[in-house]
């Protein structure tokens, strides 16, 4: 493995973050350790840590000084340093696994906008925008469930992002009842749970 550059990277992260654990995961997987530090939070600034200027995690300092962001992009990076990479290099094989991965961070982007549009305060909700959100997270585990098939395992490039979005579901939108609309995907999630980097990274107590 090529750790031209792992020796002493520093990930800012947060495991309650999908964007976040999903590296967590990869990183795991690949034997590549990382130096895994939680930020503060900053008000309106976001994250303090990181120098990302959008103020969000995942950030890697992949150089002394230097950092990565987003997460599909420190995952492509880490991704190379295997000596086989779990992305594929061309072709078809390639672009399903980046859209089962984009599909699973669109599942987490939909679970995250819910969250904060509904610890509003109430006279400030937006009923029209909240069942959008609510409406791409159904969408999204019944196309997962149609395309169950495809996802496979152990962990690929693109079910990584997949079953973060899962857990990170059952932890801020459990409303939807994700397991009852896709009950292919949830006995295919189920199967992960006993692998060592989906528990060492698991942190939301006993909501699945």
């Amino acid at each position: 493995m090529n750790l031209l550059y792992a020796a002493g990277m520093k990930l800012i992260c947060h495991p309650n973050s999908p964007y976040a654990r999903k590296v967590m995961i990869l990183a795991r997987i690949s034997g590549i350790e990382l130096d895994e530090v939680q930020p503060e939070k900053d008000g309106a600034n976001g994250y303090k840590a990181g120098d990302n200027p959008l103020g969000k995690i995942p950030s890697l300092e992949w150089k002394p000084g230097q950092f990565l962001f987003d997460s599909p992009v420190i995952c492509e990076y880490l991704d190379a340093q295997r000596d086989i990479p779990l992305l594929p290099n061309e072709g078809h094989p390639r672009v399903l696994q980046l859209w089962q991965h984009a599909l699973g961070d669109g599942l987490s982007d939909a679970i995250y906008s819910y969250r904060y549009e509904t610890v509003r305060p109430v006279e400030l909700h937006w009923d029209e925008m909240i069942a959008r959100h609510e409406a791409s997270i159904r969408n999204s585990v019944m196309t997962l469930d149609r395309i169950c098939e495809w996802l496979r395992g152990p962990w690929t490039y693109g079910n990584l992002a997949i079953i973060c979005a899962l857990d990170y579901a059952d932890y801020r939108a459990a409303h939807i009842g994700w397991r009852e609309l896709a009950p292919k995907l949830s006995d295919w999630h189920t199967t992960f749970k006993n692998d060592p980097a989906w528990q060492d990274t698991f942190a939301y107590g006993d909501v699945a």
